[in-house]
């Protein structure tokens, strides 16, 4: 089920980002380059709180080291869960901490196999923080194919350009630019933005 991979420069710009955290001495946040466990978690919890998960299969993009299982896992909530990454390091970690099915895979490549509508619940927490020079353009193109690999549900959480920085490193969105964007797909949008200053939440039900 793996797709043929290819490191394009995008690829190895994320992977330069990240895999070098990847020490003994590091926590998970740390690592995966949020504030704190208390954020990260905060935007699992949007996510379960808000979108029926139990018994449900759920594809976590760029699921890193696989703490959404984690997290799921430790509020009882059953899921056939399956973590893709384009780091093969951070899929090999995210096995050996959580178990589970993790795969190194591009979900937004021409040559991806996965099929529309293969899970239920399409999820991504953070992997289009980086700013990696065509964001915005990338954006429509991302969201569309969530939602194509979506049954049910999809849902991302960016950061948010009220918190912008002048840090070049990371790419703060516009909701208004987003729900833009989602007017055009076949879906309902519920946007939460009050959980954390910096970070803002689409919902999107397919209809």
């Amino acid at each position: 089920m793996e797709a043929p991979h290819r490191d394009s420069e995008k690829h190895l710009q994320i992977r330069r980002h990240y895999e070098w955290r990847i020490t003994p001495d590091r926590q998970n946040h740390e690592i995966l380059d949020w504030a704190s466990p208390f954020s990260q978690m905060t935007r699992f919890a949007v996510l379960a709180d808000n979108v029926p998960l139990a018994g449900k299969s759920l594809l976590d993009i760029g699921c890193g080291l696989g703490d959404l299982l984690g997290f799921l896992n430790s509020r009882d909530i059953p899921v056939d869960y399956t973590g893709v990454d384009v780091s093969p390091r951070m899929v090999e970690e995210a096995a050996k901490r959580h178990g589970g099915k993790f795969m190194h895979m591009d979900v937004f490549a021409d040559d991806c196999p996965l099929e529309a509508g293969s899970f239920d619940v399409v999820y991504s927490s953070g992997a289009f923080n980086l700013n990696l020079g065509n964001n915005l353009e990338f954006m429509p193109r991302a969201l569309e194919r969530m939602l194509h690999l979506a049954r049910g549900s999809m849902a991302v959480n960016l950061l948010h350009c009220r918190c912008c920085t002048d840090d070049p490193v990371y790419f703060h969105h516009d909701p208004a630019n987003i729900l833009r964007m989602l007017d055009k797909l076949p879906c309902s949008v519920l946007l939460l933005d009050d959980y954390l200053p910096n970070d803002f939440t689409v919902i999107c039900r397919k209809q």
